[in-house]
């Protein structure tokens, strides 16, 4: 099955993916895994919908994707019936030659934009996300 060009885009944690699913959300993200941080960083890839996810130590992430033909979305190599591994560098989740301080797995209903709760910074680190309105 081919995708269409708007199944292509990747989307980036707090949007709404063209699809319902399982998936992973990299963000705290830096341009160098020696770049100064003095805030969050910029938020990463949400990539999906995936039917699990593992990981070994802080060595790999191991995910294995729901619709086998998404998965070319996200990786040139994409034919591994296994699942995909994402390597870590310094303790930094490694994507698309950027470097990612955070990760979480979630949940994206059928219906609905809300991101996932936030709960895992004090809250005045938190941003503010109102309900976004997304493109068809």
């Amino acid at each position: 099955m081919l995708l269409s060009e708007s199944e292509f885009e990747v989307p980036t944690y707090h949007e709404k993916p063209n699809k319902a699913g399982l998936y992973l959300a990299l963000f705290h993200g830096r341009d160098s895994p020696y770049q100064p941080m003095d805030d969050w960083g910029f938020d990463g890839p949400l990539i999906g919908p995936i039917d699990w996810c593992h990981t070994t130590y802080a060595n790999l992430i191991r995910i294995k994707f729901t619709h086998p033909e998404s998965e070319a979305k996200y990786f040139i190599d994409h034919r591994h019936p296994d699942g995909h591994d994402l390597l870590f560098r310094d303790d930094l989740v490694v994507y698309g030659g950027k470097f990612y301080g955070d990760w979480t797995v979630f949940n994206v209903p059928l219906e609905g934009t809300a991101p996932p709760a936030d709960t895992f910074r004090p809250a005045v680190q938190r941003k503010s996300y109102l309900p976004r309105h997304h493109r068809d």
